[in-house]
């Protein structure tokens, strides 16, 4: 249990603090900082407190400003030959991952009815697919 006492000069001590940790917080030492930055001579301030017009900024000041967006991708990217979109990632037969789902395949589904849509699976079409494994996963 920690006891507060009320001192005559009206500061809290704490019964269970030691005789040097009561004199750091004694209230001439808390209050220092405080006064010495309340206190502080003007000479130590800024002479003015507005900020300069950026308009009057020398223009050599912002060439030499890094440029922190890159004009090209910093991954080496493959060439993409069989489809228009060169910066994105190679996916099968010389696509990105779009173009080739939506040009790149071309076998028939079998082993459904749907034998006019394209093989996504396991010889069945998108939609075929995901029914048998929604079926599956429901089951479990």
């Amino acid at each position: 249990m920690i006891h507060y006492f009320c001192c005559p000069n009206n500061t809290i001590l704490n019964n269970t603090m030691s005789k040097s940790s009561q004199d750091a917080l004694s209230p001439s030492s808390i209050f220092s900082n405080m006064f010495s930055i309340l206190n502080s001579h003007p000479g130590n301030w800024p002479s003015s407190f507005t900020l300069p017009d950026p308009q009057e900024i020398p223009h050599t000041l912002k060439e030499t400003l890094p440029n922190i967006f890159p004009n090209e991708p910093h991954k080496k990217v493959k060439a993409v030959t069989a489809c228009p979109h060169s910066a994105r990632k190679h996916y099968a037969k010389n696509m990105c991952n779009n173009c080739y789902h939506r040009l790149g395949r071309d076998k028939s589904a079998w082993l459904c009815e749907h034998s006019d849509r394209k093989h996504y699976a396991k010889g069945l079409c998108q939609f075929c697919y995901f029914k048998h494994y929604n079926q599956a996963r429901q089951d479990l």
